[in-house]
């Protein structure tokens, strides 16, 4: 049988590609039978798209439903895989994240979703402040929800709109973490999210997506990135103090994570 695209959420089976149905359904079938907690089959028909990251689904098999639970390193999150962005696979991403934060940080989360990564933080860090911002009214709604479901209400302070409009108007020199996990505005977010460094300095947490050359390095790649992003208003440049791939998303296109230390 062909072997298929696919990803596990919680108790949805997500195929990422679309074939005759005869196939998907003994594709499904043979998921389902080797992971039994399975209750729900989709079909992805669509890539995710735009700032809200959302997707077209369609049901195939088991429970007609694309809303699920996902559990990580102790943290639940509801979320409905049609309507909000959600992956398994930057799972370890956000757990480097946690064990790099330090006491009593302000931290910023730009396009949350429904909370991964400001939610895994506060459940280690009870000193710390996380400000998560999200313009996906369903997704805002499941971040309120597993903020109140993980008991992170004292630490994790959700904001509904549009982060380019929100961070100036009320974080301004005024954080000492910032995470950007959206590599289609990776460019755009950055200077914004500098200036809200406090007193310019601080870690900034950048995604991006790159085409990886044979005859490059990664690191070239991200600093020639860099250089091609107008910062002539920063005084200082960033250190970059690590750069990893998360996962290859096609042939030579790689989803790279760098730390960005600004002194």
């Amino acid at each position: 049988m062909k072997d298929l695209a696919f990803e596990i959420i919680g108790k949805i089976l997500i195929i990422r590609e679309v074939v005759d149905k005869k196939t998907l359904k003994e594709f499904a079938k043979e998921k389902m039978n080797k992971h039994s907690y399975i209750n729900t089959v989709v079909v992805q028909t669509s890539k995710i798209q735009g700032q809200e990251r959302r997707r077209n689904l369609k049901h195939l098999m088991g429970e007609n439903t694309f809303a699920t639970i996902y559990k990580e390193h102790g943290n639940s999150f509801y979320v409905d895989l049609e309507k909000a962005f959600f992956s398994p696979r930057l799972s370890y991403e956000r757990q480097r994240i946690v064990n790099l934060v330090k006491k009593n940080e302000k931290i910023l989360n730009f396009f949350a979703g429904v909370g991964p990564f400001g939610i895994s933080i506060a459940s280690k860090h009870s000193d710390c402040e996380v400000h998560s911002i999200e313009i996906n009214e369903f997704a805002y709604q499941y971040l309120c929800k597993n903020i109140e479901l993980n008991k992170c209400q004292d630490r994790v302070f959700p904001h509904l709109g549009d982060a380019f409009e929100i961070v100036p108007k009320k974080f301004s020199n005024q954080v000492d973490r910032i995470l950007l996990p959206l590599p289609m505005e990776a460019d755009k977010a950055l200077p914004l999210a500098i200036d809200s460094l406090k007193q310019g300095k601080g870690f900034i947490h950048w995604q991006l997506t790159e085409k990886i050359h044979s005859e490059d390095t990664i690191k070239d790649i991200v600093e020639s990135r860099l250089d091609r992003i107008s910062l002539e208003k920063i005084s200082r440049k960033a250190s970059i103090n690590s750069i990893r791939i998360i996962r290859w998303l096609a042939p030579r296109i790689a989803h790279i994570a760098i730390d960005l230390h600004f002194l």
